[in-house]
């Protein structure tokens, strides 16, 4: 019996542990709902105006709170130092943190908080594709029928069961658009829901799928 008792303690405490940390204390409003918390610093420069200029050109509110790393009992200071590693600019929106200014970690995040309301028009359109009619992202892969990487990436899909949506570019009649708007240099390009892929094995579409 003790050792049950004791069995219990340990999984509440994780279970609160992991609760506590799930929210970031100054990305909600008291409602619950996600906000957008920016650290930015006079000496980040360029690298953090451009995730101010972002989220300004969508029209995203969001809280620009100015780092002074030289003061250790600046408030600021203190919450960036508690939300970050050392690195600016850190913006929190809801329960994700971006370190840096990655265009598309950003575009994951505000999808994943507040959905399309913050993504262009063409965006829109093309990551309606990434979903299923209930809402459930799925994997969609922009590829052709030449490419190589992309036919092994379909069979790997296939052979996990994985369910995709498949894009050929080049025969999509929007080549020009996608490859603009989605950012493709090369394919294949895979996303799941918002969140596009670093890689381009199923390992990494994986790994993706699982956070």
């Amino acid at each position: 019996m003790r050792n049950l008792v004791v069995l219990l303690l340990i999984v509440g405490a994780v279970w609160y542990w992991k609760k506590g940390l799930a929210k970031n204390d100054i990305s909600f409003d008291k409602s619950g709902n996600p906000t957008v918390v920016l650290f930015t610093a006079p000496q980040c420069g360029e690298h953090c105006q451009i995730s101010v200029r972002f989220l300004r050109d969508r029209g995203v509110p969001f809280e620009e709170k100015q780092v002074v790393l030289d003061d250790e009992n600046d408030s600021n200071t203190r919450l960036w130092k508690k939300y970050s590693s050392g690195q600016l600019p850190v913006t929190l929106i809801g329960n994700d943190k971006i370190m840096g200014n990655s265009k598309w970690d950003m575009i994951a995040a505000l999808g994943q908080n507040f959905e399309d309301q913050y993504l262009t028009r063409p965006e829109r359109a093309y990551f309606k594709r990434h979903f299923q009619a209930d809402g459930k992202p799925k994997v969609a892969l922009y590829g052709t029928d030449w490419c190589p990487s992309c036919a092994q990436l379909r069979a790997d899909f296939k052979d996990s069961k994985i369910d995709f949506v498949d894009i050929d570019v080049e025969k999509s009649g929007e080549f020009n658009q996608i490859t603009t708007v989605m950012e493709i240099p090369g394919y294949p390009a895979t996303w799941y829901g918002y969140t596009r892929v670093h890689g381009t094995s199923i390992g990494d579409v994986k790994n993706v799928m699982a956070r």
